[in-house]
């Protein structure tokens, strides 16, 4: 779904936050483009979908507000990476938003302040559509499984590539998170399958960047699940892939969509921001633990 010319004005409507807010869960992913795109546009356009979060990783914050995350592709100070047999900085494997922790946000707004000239291109892949495309038998073995999460290093997920990712250079940000991930960041599980609350469609939960174990079989007869659904998730030919102009905003759905971007030039540069719009599906939890309760459920 793309939108053109939407205007800060238009954002008070009520019946275009009503119509926002329906594209957003039935289609999972819009597209904002040839209209207002400055950074109060952007926040408040954000805060139509619930209200925004912030990210859990403080080192990616904006300095001036916390609302915010940057997204920088800039070897100097980016992660840079080798994958799918391109060498580039600020790759990002198929993967959902805060897979990692507990609680998922339900979306975010990617905005394109000057992206790059070379790469950097972002992948979304429809996960209501990739658990309709399952066989029967492989739907009736995941019924009630969970995957492991954690984070950790870009190289140290299999699964987020169809090759494996060898890192280059790691980025002082990151070198902070790892220094602190036995604390902040403990090991969670994640159904491989729920339902989307707002319309009854069922959603393949997976997503292959993080991913460690499905819970409880850690053994030869998980992996071998955990790959065939990953294998069956990961279609480069089936997904939408961004090519980004300046000012161009992307609403997705993140419990619905896994997304990914492959990597910036190393003689280029890419500047993007990114709000993160709070919900919880109450499904995450603890690795061994009971699912939550959260009055957060449903934002939208």
């Amino acid at each position: 779904m793309t939108i053109r010319g939407l205007r800060r004005a238009q954002l008070d409507d009520p019946s275009v936050q009503e119509r926002l807010r329906h594209h957003w869960i039935q289609d999972g992913l819009v597209v904002f483009r040839d209209g207002d795109n400055d950074q109060e546009f952007h926040l408040t356009l954000s805060k139509i979908f619930g209200p925004l979060a912030e990210h859990p990783v403080k080192e990616v914050m904006n300095k001036d507000n916390p609302e915010l995350i940057d997204v920088i592709g800039n070897p100097d100070n980016a992660i840079i990476a080798e994958a799918e047999g391109e060498l580039g900085a600020a790759y990002l494997g198929w993967h959902k938003d805060l897979v990692y922790v507990e609680r998922i946000n339900h979306g975010g707004i990617l905005r394109a302040i000057k992206p790059s000239s070379r790469g950097g291109i972002t992948g979304y892949l429809d996960q209501i559509a990739a658990y309709d495309r399952l066989s029967e038998e492989l739907k009736d073995r995941i019924e009630g499984l969970s995957i492991v999460y954690r984070m950790g290093r870009w190289d140290e997920f299999p699964h987020g590539a169809r090759t494996p990712i060898r890192l280059i250079k790691n980025s002082p940000q990151m070198e902070g998170v790892y220094a602190r991930l036995d604390r902040d960041f403990p090991p969670v599980a994640h159904p491989i399958v729920f339902v989307q609350p707002e319309t009854g469609r069922k959603v393949l939960n997976v997503s292959p960047w993080f991913a460690e174990a499905i819970e409880g079989m850690e053994n030869d007869e998980g992996d071998a699940i955990l790959k065939a659904v990953i294998e069956h998730s990961i279609r480069p030919d089936l997904a939408y892939f961004h090519e980004w102009q300046v000012g161009d905003m992307v609403l997705w759905d993140n419990w619905r969509m896994m997304h990914s971007a492959n990597g910036v030039a190393l003689d280029d540069r890419r500047s993007m921001q990114r709000t993160t719009i709070a919900g919880d599906y109450a499904l995450g939890r603890i690795e061994g633990g009971q699912p939550r309760e959260n009055d957060l459920r449903l934002t939208a």
